[in-house]
């Protein structure tokens, strides 16, 4: 026997309480969300350039000859009118001049920074060298990374004369 009033579903006025909650929820955490996503992507190319410089750093000291980071976005030569936006190029300098030269060898290459995300190096020099020694011959100074959309983002790397790069805020 079957009840004639039994309820199958909700009514109406369920529906539009569930949606507006779900709209009110929504509404709150998607700005949130896109904070950390914006954060990550600031943070990663951050990590990834520290990665550089550390790999530079130990490839230097384990060939016993000098290492040098430039600007480059074809992976095959250094180009100082590039930003450092357009991607590095690591390579194996025998001759300490901070030139890809002939008998020098490319350990590394990495694309450029995707987005919005920019980077700027307050050192003067358009490279980073380190000696067999993992001291810096050029390119110490202050690296930044920063998303278009606001400072608050912004990520550091403290690149000293000893060659240790430390990751900073």
């Amino acid at each position: 026997m079957s009840n004639k009033f039994s309820r199958n579903g909700f009514t109406l006025i369920e529906l539009l309480i569930t949606l507006t909650l779900v709209g009110i929820i929504a509404g709150i955490a998607v700005p949130s969300f896109r904070n950390i996503i914006v954060s990550n992507s600031v943070s990663f190319s951050r990590d990834e350039f520290f990665t550089v410089l550390n790999y530079a750093r130990s490839e230097a000291i384990k060939s016993g000859t000098s290492v040098t980071i430039c600007k480059s976005a074809n992976a095959t030569s250094c180009d100082d009118s590039l930003s450092w936006n357009d991607g590095w190029l690591v390579f194996v300098d025998r001759n300490q001049d901070g030139n890809l030269d002939t008998d020098d060898r490319v350990v590394r290459s990495v694309a450029g920074l995707e987005g919005a995300v920019s980077m700027s190096h307050g050192g003067s020099d358009d490279r980073i060298t380190y000696n067999s020694r993992g001291m810096l011959l050029r390119g110490d100074g202050l690296i930044t990374f920063a998303h278009s959309s606001d400072s608050k983002y912004d990520r550091t790397v403290d690149l000293g004369v000893t060659g240790r790069a430390m990751k900073g805020s």
